[in-house]
């Protein structure tokens, strides 16, 4: 099943923030149903956020709008434009060249602001937002079940194989189950994995076919990058307290499991810098492809999706996460799990912590590398998800219950499957 994720970048005039922020203020008082972009009535959308980014390196305010969508881009925006044209027209009135809510020029100059991204990964690979509602409904209904017959005393002494018939027995009963009772569709079709795999063969081979001119152009970056490491300027101390705690009031929201994360920040000025920070996000997107239907990035089972865009023509690099539990833990686990990857992409930007040729030292400086992400996060103005009360891996755990209702299980798998319950 295809899903997309991008972001719509605008420029905003300086002017005009006032306004722009009291719209945002009134959409996130209400993400879900608010009257002027209801993204609850987009049945296609996991999650969305809008951030208003300003700085005095950035050319002008940017206002970044992410979505991360089943289907197409293109879908999306016309189902953008005709739901909430007046919502557009409150958001947008700001930026220079905005054409109004007429339908067709309202949503060419909408694409033409789409930004891709040049790494993602999506943790719920293949599952749409209707078939994680459904599974999430299929394992409440099973453990109600349960719960009944534990209370009524119908699960004395009863076999595992005979209690897995009674589980499928009971969902076959249950007619607000019948969307999931049919065999649950790949997350990954054969021809999308053997698509990801062959890139990826592709790529290695051209780099050994080719590695008589690259080895002694890699030595030669590396000395020059060696260099430039000692001379770049690092994070000097600890961000604005104020700044911070502001950050903190729009985390860990209650009846909520899951936050999210943005960063726009400038690119280490010259070509080395450019091109190795492309050359890493390609990497990384090749693994993140290879690896899609597994739901951890970098041993990370904590996003659902993140991705990395470059913007204002390559000068600025863009970052945001939809991710499980606190900031803390997210930051941990970039240390623990992903360290050498992601010092890898982001030792290309300004004031990151002290790296060694390219992907070494960096985020493994747990507090500078945390003080570094807090000076350059952006505050999220708006942020809603499809299904907030979910993590990454009680998705999964509900997509395995559905996979294995009716597929045939051994003794040892029937256990394995009861323990999901």
């Amino acid at each position: 099943m295809k899903q997309s994720v991008f972001t719509v970048v605008a420029d905003v005039d300086p002017g005009r923030l006032d306004g722009l922020r009291a719209t945002l203020a009134e959409i996130a008082a209400d993400p879900a149903g608010n009257t002027l972009l209801p993204f609850a009535r987009f049945g296609q959308l996991h999650f969305a956020s809008i951030v208003l980014a300003t700085g005095p390196q950035l050319p002008a305010p940017q206002l970044i709008l992410e979505a991360n969508v089943d289907g197409s881009a293109d879908a999306f925006l016309d189902d953008l434009v005709a739901t909430a044209p007046a919502g557009l027209d409150a958001l947008y009135a700001a930026t220079p060249g905005y054409p109004g809510r007429a339908p067709e020029p309202l949503r060419a100059w909408l694409e033409d602001r789409i930004v891709w991204p040049r790494a993602y990964h999506i943790g719920a690979c293949g599952r749409s937002v209707a078939r994680i509602t459904e599974e999430r409904r299929l394992h409440q209904a099973i453990g109600a079940y349960l719960d009944r017959e534990d209370r009524n005393g119908g699960l004395k002494e009863v076999s595992a194989a005979e209690l897995r018939v009674r589980i499928v027995d009971q969902v076959a009963a249950e007619e607000d189950l019948a969307s999931v009772r049919q065999a649950a569709p790949p997350r990954q079709t054969g021809l999308e994995r053997f698509r990801h795999r062959a890139r990826a063969v592709a790529v290695v081979a051209m780099a050994l076919a080719l590695s008589p001119i690259l080895l002694p152009l890699l030595l030669v970056v590396a000395v020059v990058l060696l260099v430039l490491e000692q001379r770049d300027p690092v994070q000097a101390g600890p961000p604005d307290p104020a700044e911070v705690r502001l950050l903190e009031a729009d985390e860990d929201r209650l009846g909520c499991v899951q936050n999210h994360l943005a960063s726009v920040i400038p690119v280490k000025r010259g070509p080395v810098r450019i091109a190795l920070l492309q050359a890493v996000l390609y990497a990384v997107n090749l693994v993140a492809r290879i690896s899609a239907t597994k739901g951890k990035l970098s041993g990370i089972p904590s996003i659902h999706f993140a991705h990395w865009s470059l913007i204002d023509e390559d000068r600025h690099l863009l970052f945001m996460s939809n991710f499980d539990g606190s900031w803390e833990s997210y930051l941990g686990d970039f240390i623990d799990k992903a360290a050498v990857g992601l010092t890898a992409v982001w030792s290309n930007t300004v004031e990151f912590p002290r790296t060694r040729l390219l992907a070494l030292r960096g985020a493994t400086d747990g507090p500078r590398f945390r003080q570094w992400a807090r000076a350059h996060q952006c505050r999220t103005d708006v942020w809603y998800s499809a299904y907030p009360d979910l993590s990454m891996p009680a998705i999964d755990n509900n997509s395995a219950i559905r996979e294995g209702l009716f597929a045939p299980l051994d003794p040892e798998e029937t256990q394995q499957w009861l323990r999901r319950l």
